[in-house]
């Protein structure tokens, strides 16, 4: 049912304002904010938008339902996961909200009242030990960038689960005697991992020579066109090539960046490495773990979790 809010007044005779041309000066506000994370994302809800209209914009006050409901619709036959299409329902009604609000238009026709915003519960999977060993048999001659997709997912690994933000960011800097020393972008601690001979090999073939460049690998900078790339598409990209990968293995359930990082604390435990150690060594914020235990656990009982989880994937004892 619609409906109408405030009186139609001064906006009475005035143009339609197109839907998607008020998201585009949504998203220059939060630019101007600084608030870089929030315009990406309505920057990406914007650009499925577009795709679904076929590029054509339609008044704010002409959004139905049905719209948004063949949207919705649209996004998951593109193979959008439920949180993602929640998210970008969520961006777009904000907009909406706005319009209705700053009495860009004076009814509310309601027509996000069936779409999906709320979050489905992932769960968070692990592959054992014998896909990995599988992945690191894979032969991908011929497969352009799967080769690098596949040893940046094993290098996560080797590093005790290191995320792949964290892996974007890595500079040349961060490689300190032996060992990569950086902090967590999402808790900030700072975690400092041996580097065992399987992530080095993965260090000397990908690494960026260009000097003026400060990453480690060529993830958020392209040596050809010597330009740097978003994060959001490096990691969009990076998980479309996990997928083919999983594909190529015969999995059910798709490889992600994040399936990583699960796979090392899943590996360790199965090694006997207590979760306080797992927690210790990820670089979780622990809730609930005191300080003081915390400060008791050396680096040396860290380490030798990573390398009881590369000796259970390598077979040999690792150094």
């Amino acid at each position: 049912m619609e409906r109408t809010t405030r009186p139609a007044g001064s906006n009475a005779g005035k143009e339609k304002k197109g839907f998607c041309r008020l998201v585009v000066e949504r998203i220059g506000h939060f630019e101007r904010l600084g608030k870089k994370k929030t315009a990406d994302n309505y920057a990406c809800a914007l650009r499925h938008f577009r795709q679904f209209k076929g590029g054509k914009d339609i008044a704010v006050e002409e959004l139905s339902a049905a719209d948004m409901i063949d949207f919705q619709a649209y996004l998951i036959s593109e193979g959008l996961k439920m949180n993602t299409v929640s998210l970008y329902n969520r961006e777009l009604r904000a907009v909406y909200h706005y319009a209705l609000d700053e009495e860009i238009i004076q009814t509310d026709r309601r027509p996000f009242r069936k779409s999906f915003t709320g979050r489905e519960r992932t769960r968070k999977r692990a592959v054992d030990g014998g896909v990995v060993k599988r992945l690191v048999s894979l032969s991908l001659v011929g497969r352009g960038m799967l080769g690098f997709a596949r040893d940046l997912f094993l290098f996560s690994i080797y590093m005790q689960g290191m995320p792949f933000v964290d892996m974007a960011h890595l500079r040349k800097d961060q490689i300190r005697n032996g060992c990569v020393i950086y902090q967590r972008r999402k808790t900030n601690r700072q975690l400092k991992v041996k580097i065992h001979p399987q992530a080095q090999a993965i260090i000397d073939k990908y690494r960026v020579v260009e000097p003026d460049c400060p990453y480690l690998f060529p993830i958020l900078y392209d040596p050809k066109k010597r330009k740097e790339r978003k994060y959001s598409s490096a990691l969009r990209v990076h998980n479309k090539r996990l997928c083919r990968l999983s594909v190529l293995l015969g999995l059910d359930d798709p490889l992600t960046s994040y399936v990583a990082r699960h796979t090392w604390a899943s590996l360790a435990r199965r090694c006997g490495t207590s979760d306080t150690v797992i927690s210790e060594a990820m670089g979780h914020s622990h809730v609930g773990v005191t300080t003081i235990y915390l400060a008791s656990l050396d680096t040396g009982t860290v380490a030798l979790a990573n390398r009881r989880v590369i000796t259970s994937l390598v077979g040999k004892l690792v150094t």
